[in-house]
Order: structure tokens, then sequence, then C-alpha cells
């Protein structure tokens, strides 16, 4: 994923800016705690409770976190392309 990152920056940055569109335009605080845990979730193989321990709240909090993202992009995390789609656009705002 960084690699695919890497060598087309610019349009990575398009792609990010469109597909996170709706959760970059947040206050900040709530722009990072939705990506944090957008990122956590990807961390543990897309498990909730592992992703809960590691950022120490309770797993339904994670969820939903994980359902405003998906309210916010219009994305679901569980659609593999999609999904896919979302952790290379949080690779990019990230990086």
């Amino acid at each position: 994923m960084a690699t695919l990152v890497a060598s087309a920056p610019d349009t990575a940055i398009e792609v990010t800016e469109d597909l996170l569109h709706g959760v970059l335009t947040l206050p900040e605080i709530e722009r990072d705690t939705l990506l944090t845990t957008l990122d956590r979730w990807f961390a543990a193989g897309g498990s909730t409770a592992a992703a809960a321990r590691s950022l120490f709240c309770h797993r339904n909090t994670v969820r939903y976190r994980l359902r405003r993202i998906e309210e916010l992009t219009g994305l679901s995390v569980t659609d593999p392309r999609a999904s896919a789609q979302l952790l290379m656009a949080l690779h990019a705002h990230l990086r």
C-alpha cells in the first residue's frame, strides 16, 4: 500500500481528499479520533475487540466510530473494495 501511495503521491492526495472529505472536514479532535480508530481497526485485522483494547475503549465505541466513518464516506468498512479504498486513503493521509 505504501508503494502505491508513494508511486503517485498527487493522485493519492486527490483520492484521499475525495474519499475522506466528510471526515476531513470535521473538527480536528473528532477527525483524528475517527481516523485513529480506523487505523487501529485495520491494524487489528478488522477485529473490533482488538481495536478497542488498543484504543482503551469499549468495542461498541469502535463500532459506533466505524459506522460514523461509513456515514461520512458512503463506504462500508466491511466491503472488501470499499475497505481497500479506505485503507489506501488512510495511508495517504497519514503519510
